[in-house]
């Protein structure tokens, strides 16, 4: 399976202050190996282990050499002669790696689809205003401690721009995943043609919008041409759209929706309520379950089987800012099927996802709060954010762990949050692929990197 077409694109950017220029040897050549030893008080190199300390992570390139006990300098490191070395002082700070978010939307914030469809209204927002959101957001969302997220829903143009900016270094942000349009039928949750346009077929396909298993599969598809990362599937109504929770999709929408992404090697990610369409859909091979709110014992029981990843976005549904009104049916549902505490007792797999832009972006820490809150341990909490969720993207061999050969993600906070998972909500230092993000609480430069191989800034 092809995990992520972009991926060495993605994994290769650098973030830093601007004004600087590239140096190299003069009349040019190859610049000089570039390094950076972290000095980190405390490690939690891979998450679900005992964390280290004091240590210090040696980071080549974008990738982390070695982590090495104690305090050392470049040449107990073994740095060349020539290299340029950075030193970044953590000595008083719990270091961890990057986190992931397996469900963002990062064209809004918040949404109010269901008040549009209520008016008769729907979103109006063009593609160019959700591109320039969407760098906003990735930003909020690097600076939140989130390295890696995946965007499950946008259209055929504005996440994707954000996306191929930040792997081509033009701008800062997260790596992305980006699933496009959600594949959605005809009045259905993700539908969102507009009224007068609705049986237009290029519209259509452009939405992701589908009837039948043939369309569906068009609809794959045609994601898939625009360089999609993931597919999404709607397969029931949502509180978002005001649709209800029931299944939308015959089980062979599903089946072909499933079948063609796996094709060519897209995972595929299913917003589900329904226990039907969440059976149906594991079934159905699918990768992820979305939500998952109705879920039921034998739903979890094919879950577990199946190895089926359950993201529980237990942000969006508790409290759900989408209502705004008193006892949302969302959060009394949620604590009446209670199906993360319920598929967590199980065994199944639970990768970290918030819907984020359905609340602001950068609160997404307020998910590993609620997570701990419904009986998940700080440290359970954190593993599924990493490393749970490195393995739901197909990446890890790449990222959810600090250790030799993996890109160097890393973030740090004052304060032990193995202890207190609240400590996330303050994130103080955040190196994506070994460039500094944010130092001392403050993010770097807004747009600018600078190119591979350039000094590093006073």
């Amino acid at each position: 399976m092809n995990k992520w077409r972009l991926l060495p694109a993605a994994f290769t950017l650098v973030a830093t202050t601007a004004g600087a220029q590239p140096a190299g040897p003069p009349g040019g050549g190859a610049p000089p190996p570039r390094y950076a030893l972290v000095h980190a008080g405390q490690v939690l190199a891979v998450p679900g282990r005992r964390p280290e300390g004091p240590a210090t992570i040696v980071v080549k390139g974008d990738r982390i050499e070695r982590v090495a006990p104690g305090f050392i300098d470049a040449a107990a490191a073994g740095v060349p002669a020539g290299a340029a070395v950075e030193v970044v002082d953590l000595r008083q700070r719990f270091v961890l790696p990057g986190l992931m978010d397996a469900h963002v939307h990062l064209r809004s914030e918040p949404s109010f689809s269901r008040r549009r469809t209520e008016r008769g209204d729907r979103n109006t927002t063009t593609p160019a205003e959700a591109a320039v959101n969407a760098v906003i957001y990735a930003r909020r969302n690097l600076a939140a401690g989130f390295t890696t997220v995946r965007d499950l829903g946008s259209d055929d143009q504005s996440v994707f721009a954000v996306r191929n900016a930040i792997n081509a270094g033009r701008i800062v942000g997260p790596r992305i995943l980006v699933a496009g349009s959600a594949i959605a039928v005809t009045g259905g949750h993700g539908d969102g043609t507009p009224w007068d346009q609705t049986a237009d077929p290029a519209v259509r396909l452009a939405d992701g919008t589908c009837d039948g298993a043939d369309a569906c599969r068009a609809a794959v598809r045609y994601q898939y041409k625009l360089g999609a990362d993931v597919i999404k599937v709607t397969t029931t109504g949502g509180f978002g759209s005001n649709t209800g929770l029931e299944p939308q999709l015959f089980k062979d929408e599903i089946e072909a929706i499933i079948a063609t992404a796996h094709l060519n090697g897209l995972k595929v990610a299913a917003h589900a309520y329904s226990p039907v369409a969440i059976k149906d859909a594991v079934r159905a091979g699918i990768d992820s379950i979305e939500h998952g709110f109705l879920l039921d014992d034998e739903g979890i029981t094919l879950m577990k089987k199946a190895g089926t990843f359950l993201v529980p976005t237990l942000s969006a549904s508790y409290p759900p800012p989408v209502f705004r009104v008193p006892n949302p049916e969302s959060v009394a549902l949620r604590n009446q099927y209670r199906a993360f505490e319920r598929a967590y007792a199980a065994g199944v797999p639970i990768a970290f996802g918030t819907d984020a832009g359905t609340f602001t972006h950068g609160d997404n820490v307020k998910e590993f709060e609620l997570m701990v809150r419904f009986g998940m341990t700080p440290a359970d909490a954190i593993r599924s954010a990493t490393v749970t969720t490195a393995q739901l993207f197909g990446i890890e061999a790449d990222a959810g762990t600090l250790e030799a050969g993996k890109l160097a993600d890393l973030i740090a906070v004052d304060g032990d949050p193995l202890a207190d998972v609240s400590v996330l909500r303050r994130i103080d230092f955040v190196m994506k692929s070994g460039r500094v993000a944010k130092r001392g609480g403050v993010m770097q430069d807004s747009l600018d990197y600078l190119p591979p191989g350039a000094p590093f800034p006073p």
